[in-house]
């Protein structure tokens, strides 16, 4: 198995891998191709088998439009300082515990650190277990809690597999200045 950068003939077996197991919103090879900013990748066999990727926040306000009080503090924060907000993290179910999460989570830490000042990161907290699960592979690379929020996936009404439904999830919200 390899970590390394994103390439384009990947995109559309990335978009596999986002719908089977990170079904938010409907991805295809344009939408993983025009994600942009850090991308890494997992392979096996040729298979895409763990990805990760964020992007440069341009306006925090339409980055977190939600929770206007509670997040005013982040918004600010990413207003003052090159601030990368990590979109995707998903690994195969059958590849986990190999390390493959804490293998992407380093190098797109090391990518975003070189062109970046902060890091933000919203952990979904499935509401079936009440577990974020990436939790403890970005607290290793010492990002720290901003904010908890209940029910943070509510209003972008978006379907979840957890909640068999529109999403209920609340969100763990971490952040990291470099």
């Amino acid at each position: 198995m390899q970590v390394k950068l994103f390439e384009a003939r990947y995109a559309n077996s990335v978009a596999i891998l986002l719908n089977k197991y990170l079904p938010f919103e409907e991805e295809n090879e344009n939408t993983v191709l025009q994600a942009g900013g850090i991308q890494y990748i997992c392979v096996a066999n040729e298979e895409v088998v763990g990805y990760i990727a964020g992007h440069l926040i341009e306006e925090a306000h339409n980055e977190f439009p939600y929770f206007e009080q509670e997040l005013r503090g982040l918004r600010s924060l990413s207003m003052d300082k090159a601030t990368f907000n990590t979109s995707h993290l998903v690994v195969n179910p059958s590849y986990r515990g190999q390390g493959i999460g804490r293998a992407l989570v380093e190098a797109y830490n090391a990518a975003v650190k070189e062109q970046a000042d902060a890091m933000i990161v919203v952990g979904w907290v499935k509401s079936d277990t009440n577990r974020w699960e990436a939790e403890k592979l970005f607290t290793k690379i010492d990002l720290t809690r901003f904010i908890y929020l209940d029910k943070y996936f509510k209003p972008y009404e978006v379907y979840c597999p957890s909640c068999a439904g529109l999403c209920y999830c609340d969100a763990d919200i971490y952040y990291k200045a470099y």
